[in-house]
């Protein structure tokens, strides 16, 4: 891993998208969720609570 990975994959993710209903406008309920690696959110469009992993790349980007 160069050092430019391991500084990404320790800076904060930006809020994510909601999986209910896709929006990006996501406040921060709570600095831990179901596990210490978890950030849980409140999309302010749809009222939805979901969590989010804090750190390091997402998975599904490739």
């Amino acid at each position: 891993m160069s050092s430019d990975e391991a500084d990404s994959a320790a800076e904060p993710r930006s809020a994510p998208r909601c999986p209910a209903c896709g929006g990006s406008d996501a406040e921060v309920i709570s600095l831990f969720g179901s596990q210490a690696m978890t950030l849980q959110y409140r999309c302010r469009a749809c009222g939805t609570y979901f969590e989010a992993v804090k750190y390091g790349a997402d998975p599904l980007d490739g």
